[in-house]
Protein backbone atom coordinates (compact mmCIF):
# COMPACT_ATOMS: atom_id res chain seq x y z
CA UNK A 1 0.00 0.00 0.00
CA UNK A 2 1.61 3.33 -0.81
CA UNK A 3 2.09 5.75 1.81
CA UNK A 4 0.61 9.16 2.33
CA UNK A 5 2.87 11.83 2.17
CA UNK A 6 3.08 14.89 4.79
CA UNK A 7 5.59 17.49 3.31
CA UNK A 8 6.44 19.43 7.06
CA UNK A 9 7.84 23.16 5.13
CA UNK A 10 11.08 24.79 7.33
CA UNK A 11 11.88 28.22 7.04
CA UNK A 12 14.01 30.83 9.45
CA UNK A 13 12.02 33.57 10.94
CA UNK A 14 13.46 33.28 14.44
CA UNK A 15 14.01 29.76 15.42
CA UNK A 16 10.73 29.38 16.41
CA UNK A 17 9.21 28.13 13.11
CA UNK A 18 12.10 25.87 12.66
CA UNK A 19 12.09 23.64 16.08
CA UNK A 20 8.13 23.55 16.10
CA UNK A 21 8.23 22.20 12.63
CA UNK A 22 10.76 19.62 13.76
CA UNK A 23 8.70 18.59 16.55
CA UNK A 24 5.55 17.81 14.17
CA UNK A 25 8.43 15.70 11.83
CA UNK A 26 9.64 13.72 14.45
CA UNK A 27 6.57 13.14 16.48
CA UNK A 28 4.91 11.98 13.05
CA UNK A 29 7.93 9.76 12.25
CA UNK A 30 7.96 8.35 15.61
CA UNK A 31 4.36 7.11 15.72
CA UNK A 32 3.13 6.92 11.32
CA UNK A 33 6.35 5.95 9.42
CA UNK A 34 4.79 2.58 8.83
CA UNK A 35 1.98 4.29 6.81
CA UNK A 36 3.17 8.29 6.15
CA UNK A 37 6.04 9.64 4.26
CA UNK A 38 7.39 12.05 6.41
CA UNK A 39 9.16 14.99 4.38
CA UNK A 40 11.25 17.80 5.35
CA UNK A 41 11.79 20.67 2.88
CA UNK A 42 13.72 23.32 3.79
CA UNK A 43 12.04 25.40 0.76
CA UNK A 44 14.26 28.54 0.63
CA UNK A 45 17.33 27.45 2.07
CA UNK A 46 18.04 24.23 0.10
CA UNK A 47 16.19 25.63 -3.04
CA UNK A 48 18.99 26.61 -4.79
CA UNK A 49 17.16 29.74 -5.98
CA UNK A 50 18.39 32.85 -5.34
CA UNK A 51 14.95 35.02 -5.11
CA UNK A 52 13.60 31.99 -2.56
CA UNK A 53 16.92 32.49 -0.47
CA UNK A 54 16.28 36.48 -0.45
CA UNK A 55 13.01 35.97 0.77
CA UNK A 56 14.34 33.98 3.73
CA UNK A 57 17.51 36.04 4.48
CA UNK A 58 14.77 38.88 4.51
CA UNK A 59 12.46 37.07 6.87
CA UNK A 60 15.54 36.74 9.57
CA UNK A 61 16.66 40.37 8.84
CA UNK A 62 12.74 40.98 9.98
CA UNK A 63 13.47 39.77 12.80
CA UNK A 64 16.67 40.95 14.10
CA UNK A 65 15.50 44.52 13.17
CA UNK A 66 12.77 43.63 15.29
CA UNK A 67 14.83 42.56 18.67
CA UNK A 68 16.57 45.80 17.89
CA UNK A 69 13.68 47.89 17.68
CA UNK A 70 10.70 46.85 19.17
CA UNK A 71 8.21 49.24 17.30
CA UNK A 72 9.28 47.88 13.75
CA UNK A 73 6.97 45.34 14.42
CA UNK A 74 4.17 47.68 16.10
CA UNK A 75 4.21 49.76 13.11
CA UNK A 76 3.61 46.78 10.97
CA UNK A 77 0.95 45.87 12.74
CA UNK A 78 -0.52 49.10 12.35
CA UNK A 79 -0.22 49.30 8.83
CA UNK A 80 -2.09 46.00 8.40
CA UNK A 81 -5.22 47.12 10.56
CA UNK A 82 -5.33 50.20 8.55
CA UNK A 83 -5.77 48.96 5.23
CA UNK A 84 -6.93 45.68 6.24
CA UNK A 85 -5.24 42.67 7.14
CA UNK A 86 -6.60 40.21 5.08
CA UNK A 87 -6.35 42.66 1.90
CA UNK A 88 -2.70 43.74 2.83
CA UNK A 89 -1.75 40.08 2.58
CA UNK A 90 -3.01 39.32 -0.63
CA UNK A 91 -1.68 42.79 -1.90
CA UNK A 92 1.76 42.69 -0.77
CA UNK A 93 2.35 38.65 -2.01
CA UNK A 94 0.50 39.86 -4.77
CA UNK A 95 3.07 42.25 -6.08
CA UNK A 96 6.25 43.24 -3.38
CA UNK A 97 7.12 39.36 -2.97
CA UNK A 98 5.02 37.94 -5.89
CA UNK A 99 8.06 36.18 -7.65
CA UNK A 100 8.82 34.74 -4.34
CA UNK A 101 5.61 33.21 -3.87
CA UNK A 102 5.46 31.82 -7.39
CA UNK A 103 8.94 30.05 -7.07
CA UNK A 104 7.43 28.41 -3.90
CA UNK A 105 4.48 27.34 -5.54
CA UNK A 106 6.57 25.71 -8.53
CA UNK A 107 8.21 24.11 -5.69
CA UNK A 108 5.02 22.86 -4.03
CA UNK A 109 4.06 21.48 -7.39
CA UNK A 110 6.87 19.10 -7.37
CA UNK A 111 5.56 17.76 -3.62
CA UNK A 112 3.00 15.14 -4.71
CA UNK A 113 1.71 15.69 -1.01
CA UNK A 114 -1.41 14.40 0.73
CA UNK A 115 -0.73 17.38 3.17
CA UNK A 116 1.45 20.45 3.69
CA UNK A 117 2.47 21.75 7.15
CA UNK A 118 3.55 25.16 7.42
CA UNK A 119 4.35 27.24 10.74
CA UNK A 120 5.01 30.49 9.02
CA UNK A 121 2.61 32.74 7.86
CA UNK A 122 4.28 32.91 4.57
CA UNK A 123 4.01 29.43 3.52
CA UNK A 124 0.93 28.81 4.65
CA UNK A 125 -0.71 31.80 2.60
CA UNK A 126 1.31 30.35 -0.55
CA UNK A 127 -0.28 27.42 0.20
CA UNK A 128 -3.20 28.37 0.18
CA UNK A 129 -3.12 30.21 -2.85
CA UNK A 130 -1.68 27.14 -4.85
CA UNK A 131 -4.41 24.66 -3.55
CA UNK A 132 -7.35 27.70 -5.17
CA UNK A 133 -5.58 28.40 -8.11
CA UNK A 134 -5.47 24.25 -8.50
CA UNK A 135 -1.80 23.97 -8.65
CA UNK A 136 -1.47 21.89 -5.42
CA UNK A 137 -3.89 18.57 -4.12
CA UNK A 138 -3.16 18.35 -1.12
CA UNK A 139 -4.54 19.53 2.81
CA UNK A 140 -3.24 23.11 3.70
CA UNK A 141 -2.40 23.03 7.29
CA UNK A 142 -0.74 25.52 9.76
CA UNK A 143 0.62 25.57 13.30
CA UNK A 144 0.99 28.95 14.96
CA UNK A 145 3.58 28.87 17.17
CA UNK A 146 3.36 31.94 18.91
CA UNK A 147 0.64 32.14 22.09
CA UNK A 148 -1.83 34.89 19.71
CA UNK A 149 -2.86 34.74 16.35
CA UNK A 150 -1.54 37.67 14.08
CA UNK A 151 -3.69 39.22 11.46
CA UNK A 152 -1.75 38.05 8.56
CA UNK A 153 -2.38 34.18 8.86
CA UNK A 154 -4.63 33.45 5.98
CA UNK A 155 -8.37 32.20 6.88
CA UNK A 156 -8.75 30.00 3.98
CA UNK A 157 -6.99 26.61 4.86
CA UNK A 158 -8.04 23.55 5.64
CA UNK A 159 -6.53 23.06 9.34
CA UNK A 160 -5.30 26.04 11.74
CA UNK A 161 -4.05 24.88 15.02
CA UNK A 162 -2.84 26.75 17.85
CA UNK A 163 -1.48 26.01 21.60
CA UNK A 164 -3.97 27.63 23.84
CA UNK A 165 -7.74 28.55 24.33
CA UNK A 166 -6.95 31.68 23.96
CA UNK A 167 -5.11 32.34 20.73
CA UNK A 168 -8.29 29.84 19.32
CA UNK A 169 -10.72 31.83 20.50
CA UNK A 170 -9.03 34.86 19.11
CA UNK A 171 -8.88 32.95 15.40
CA UNK A 172 -12.28 32.17 15.32
CA UNK A 173 -13.60 35.49 16.88
CA UNK A 174 -11.37 38.44 15.86
CA UNK A 175 -9.82 37.18 12.80
CA UNK A 176 -13.16 35.63 11.56
CA UNK A 177 -11.50 32.02 10.66
CA UNK A 178 -14.40 29.34 10.12
CA UNK A 179 -14.82 27.70 13.83
CA UNK A 180 -14.40 24.24 12.52
CA UNK A 181 -10.94 24.73 11.26
CA UNK A 182 -9.63 25.49 14.16
CA UNK A 183 -8.01 23.37 16.55
CA UNK A 184 -6.20 24.16 20.33
CA UNK A 185 -3.47 21.52 21.41
CA UNK A 186 -1.21 21.76 24.07
CA UNK A 187 2.09 23.67 24.19
CA UNK A 188 4.88 22.02 22.23
CA UNK A 189 7.60 20.02 23.26
CA UNK A 190 10.42 18.61 20.76
CA UNK A 191 11.82 15.29 21.24
CA UNK A 192 15.29 16.88 22.94
CA UNK A 193 12.77 18.43 25.61
CA UNK A 194 10.79 15.26 26.31
CA UNK A 195 14.51 13.19 26.66
CA UNK A 196 16.15 15.67 28.98
CA UNK A 197 15.36 14.29 32.75
CA UNK A 198 18.21 14.30 34.68
CA UNK A 199 18.66 16.33 37.56
CA UNK A 200 19.47 20.08 37.62
CA UNK A 201 23.04 19.23 39.76
CA UNK A 202 23.65 16.58 37.14
CA UNK A 203 23.56 18.89 34.22
CA UNK A 204 25.47 21.30 36.15
CA UNK A 205 28.05 18.61 36.23
CA UNK A 206 27.78 17.49 32.83
CA UNK A 207 28.31 20.90 32.04
CA UNK A 208 30.93 21.97 34.12
CA UNK A 209 28.61 24.70 35.67
CA UNK A 210 29.43 25.21 39.86
CA UNK A 211 26.59 24.50 41.64
CA UNK A 212 27.39 26.75 44.30
CA UNK A 213 26.44 30.11 42.70
CA UNK A 214 23.00 31.22 41.23
CA UNK A 215 23.15 30.34 38.05
CA UNK A 216 21.78 32.97 35.09
CA UNK A 217 21.12 31.79 31.85
CA UNK A 218 20.97 34.84 29.61
CA UNK A 219 19.97 34.47 25.54
CA UNK A 220 17.60 36.32 23.01
CA UNK A 221 17.23 33.97 20.08
CA UNK A 222 19.73 32.63 17.87
CA UNK A 223 20.36 36.32 16.72
CA UNK A 224 21.31 37.28 20.54
CA UNK A 225 20.19 40.84 19.67
CA UNK A 226 18.13 42.28 21.86
CA UNK A 227 19.15 42.87 25.60
CA UNK A 228 21.39 40.61 26.37
CA UNK A 229 24.68 42.14 26.36
CA UNK A 230 22.81 44.98 28.87
CA UNK A 231 22.24 42.26 31.26
CA UNK A 232 25.64 40.40 30.47
CA UNK A 233 27.26 43.66 31.44
CA UNK A 234 25.99 44.35 34.43
CA UNK A 235 25.46 41.29 35.85
CA UNK A 236 29.50 41.14 35.43
CA UNK A 237 29.82 44.12 37.81
CA UNK A 238 28.08 42.26 40.78
CA UNK A 239 29.39 41.76 43.76
CA UNK A 240 27.29 38.81 44.51
CA UNK A 241 28.18 35.02 43.30
CA UNK A 242 26.87 34.26 40.11
CA UNK A 243 27.56 32.25 37.18
CA UNK A 244 26.38 34.26 33.93
CA UNK A 245 26.12 32.19 30.79
CA UNK A 246 25.25 34.34 28.03
CA UNK A 247 24.30 32.16 24.63
CA UNK A 248 24.89 34.12 21.80
CA UNK A 249 23.38 31.77 19.66
CA UNK A 250 24.87 33.07 15.65
CA UNK A 251 26.28 36.28 16.64
CA UNK A 252 29.77 35.64 16.29
CA UNK A 253 31.04 39.28 17.19
CA UNK A 254 28.95 38.69 20.68
CA UNK A 255 30.20 35.62 21.37
CA UNK A 256 34.15 36.21 20.69
CA UNK A 257 33.43 39.57 22.89
CA UNK A 258 32.28 37.58 26.24
CA UNK A 259 34.86 34.87 25.21
CA UNK A 260 37.92 37.71 25.52
CA UNK A 261 36.14 38.88 29.21
CA UNK A 262 36.14 34.78 30.49
CA UNK A 263 39.06 34.80 32.58
CA UNK A 264 39.23 38.16 33.60
CA UNK A 265 36.19 38.49 35.64
CA UNK A 266 35.80 39.44 39.50
CA UNK A 267 36.47 36.42 41.39
CA UNK A 268 32.92 36.19 42.68
CA UNK A 269 31.73 35.63 38.57
CA UNK A 270 31.78 32.87 36.81
CA UNK A 271 31.78 33.20 33.05
CA UNK A 272 30.75 30.93 30.55
CA UNK A 273 29.15 32.48 26.94
CA UNK A 274 28.00 29.36 24.68
CA UNK A 275 27.65 30.14 20.88
CA UNK A 276 24.07 28.38 19.29
CA UNK A 277 23.54 25.11 20.53
CA UNK A 278 21.49 22.15 19.87
CA UNK A 279 21.40 21.02 23.64
CA UNK A 280 19.79 23.86 24.66
CA UNK A 281 17.27 22.12 27.55
CA UNK A 282 20.18 20.93 29.10
CA UNK A 283 21.40 24.90 29.89
CA UNK A 284 17.59 25.35 30.97
CA UNK A 285 17.65 22.86 33.25
CA UNK A 286 20.57 23.15 34.81
CA UNK A 287 19.93 27.57 35.13
CA UNK A 288 18.06 28.94 38.04
CA UNK A 289 16.78 31.77 36.32
CA UNK A 290 16.64 32.06 32.67
CA UNK A 291 16.82 36.05 31.04
CA UNK A 292 15.46 36.74 27.71
CA UNK A 293 12.91 38.50 25.19
CA UNK A 294 9.15 37.26 24.95
CA UNK A 295 10.16 34.71 22.39
CA UNK A 296 7.27 31.92 22.56
CA UNK A 297 9.44 28.78 22.02
CA UNK A 298 12.03 29.84 24.01
CA UNK A 299 10.36 30.50 26.89
CA UNK A 300 7.78 27.65 26.74
CA UNK A 301 11.33 25.13 26.17
CA UNK A 302 12.77 26.64 29.66
CA UNK A 303 9.06 26.37 31.96
CA UNK A 304 8.85 22.89 30.65
CA UNK A 305 12.61 21.90 32.38
CA UNK A 306 11.03 23.84 35.71
CA UNK A 307 13.22 26.65 35.21
CA UNK A 308 11.46 30.04 35.78
CA UNK A 309 12.26 32.97 33.21
CA UNK A 310 12.63 37.26 33.32
CA UNK A 311 10.86 38.87 30.11
CA UNK A 312 13.09 41.57 29.70
CA UNK A 313 12.16 43.05 26.01
CA UNK A 314 9.36 41.77 23.92
CA UNK A 315 8.72 43.20 20.20
CA UNK A 316 4.64 43.72 19.21
CA UNK A 317 1.52 41.54 20.11
CA UNK A 318 2.99 38.41 19.85
CA UNK A 319 5.72 38.73 22.36
CA UNK A 320 4.03 40.71 24.57
CA UNK A 321 1.07 37.57 24.76
CA UNK A 322 3.59 34.83 25.62
CA UNK A 323 5.03 37.43 28.48
CA UNK A 324 1.21 37.82 29.56
CA UNK A 325 0.65 33.98 29.77
CA UNK A 326 3.82 33.50 31.37
CA UNK A 327 4.00 36.23 34.22
CA UNK A 328 0.00 36.84 34.89
CA UNK A 329 -1.77 33.52 33.48
CA UNK A 330 1.03 30.68 34.78
CA UNK A 331 3.31 32.94 37.05
CA UNK A 332 6.31 31.25 36.57
CA UNK A 333 8.02 34.33 35.68
CA UNK A 334 8.33 38.05 35.63
CA UNK A 335 7.78 41.41 33.55
CA UNK A 336 11.27 43.24 34.05
CA UNK A 337 11.99 45.90 31.28
CA UNK A 338 14.84 47.64 33.10
CA UNK A 339 17.85 46.10 33.34
CA UNK A 340 18.70 48.52 36.92
CA UNK A 341 15.66 46.71 38.78
CA UNK A 342 16.84 43.25 37.06
CA UNK A 343 19.99 43.15 38.26
CA UNK A 344 18.38 44.31 42.13
CA UNK A 345 15.98 41.47 41.24
CA UNK A 346 18.41 38.87 40.41
CA UNK A 347 21.12 39.99 43.49
CA UNK A 348 18.08 39.83 46.31
CA UNK A 349 17.71 35.91 45.30
CA UNK A 350 21.19 35.07 46.01
CA UNK A 351 20.25 36.16 49.98
CA UNK A 352 16.81 34.94 49.92
CA UNK A 353 15.40 32.22 46.70
CA UNK A 354 11.70 32.19 48.53
CA UNK A 355 10.38 34.25 45.71
CA UNK A 356 12.32 32.43 42.72
CA UNK A 357 11.31 29.28 44.25
CA UNK A 358 7.58 29.93 43.90
CA UNK A 359 8.18 30.64 40.84
CA UNK A 360 9.71 27.79 39.79
CA UNK A 361 7.10 25.58 41.89
CA UNK A 362 4.48 27.41 39.33
CA UNK A 363 6.17 26.10 36.33
CA UNK A 364 4.53 22.63 37.36
CA UNK A 365 1.27 24.16 35.33
CA UNK A 366 3.30 23.26 32.26
CA UNK A 367 3.49 19.48 32.01
CA UNK A 368 5.82 18.58 28.94
CA UNK A 369 4.65 15.09 28.84
CA UNK A 370 0.97 16.33 27.77
CA UNK A 371 2.92 17.12 23.91
CA UNK A 372 0.94 19.12 21.64
CA UNK A 373 3.15 18.03 18.98
CA UNK A 374 2.02 14.63 19.75
CA UNK A 375 -1.38 15.66 19.47
CA UNK A 376 -0.63 17.66 16.31
CA UNK A 377 0.87 14.09 14.49
CA UNK A 378 -2.34 12.66 15.61
CA UNK A 379 -4.72 14.60 14.13
CA UNK A 380 -3.06 15.32 11.11
CA UNK A 381 -2.40 11.21 10.88
CA UNK A 382 -6.08 10.90 11.09
CA UNK A 383 -6.98 13.18 8.25
CA UNK A 384 -4.22 12.09 5.81
CA UNK A 385 -5.20 8.10 6.60
CA UNK A 386 -9.17 8.57 6.88
CA UNK A 387 -9.40 7.14 3.79
CA UNK A 388 -7.85 3.72 5.19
Amino acid sequence: MKKKKIVVQFIEAGQGHIVTAEAIAECLERKYSDKIEVVRDYAFRDSGDKTLEKYEKFSINEVYKANRNKRHFEAQYAAMKIFGEMFSLKFVYSTVFRKARNKLIKRMQTYDADMIVSTYFMTYHTGIVAKLKGKVNAEIVAYDPDHNVHGWWDRRGDLFIVNNKSAKKEAIEVRKMPADKVEAVNFMARQIILDTNESKEFYREKLGIPNDKLVVLLADGAYAAAKLEEYTDALLQSDKPLTVIPVCGKNEKVYEKYMALKDKTKPNITLMPQPFLTNIPEFYKAADIFVTKGGPNAITDCVFMGTPVMINFYTGPIEETTMRIMTEEFKCGIDMKSVKDGIAKIESWVDDRTELDELAKHTSALDKTKNGAEEIADMLAARVLKED
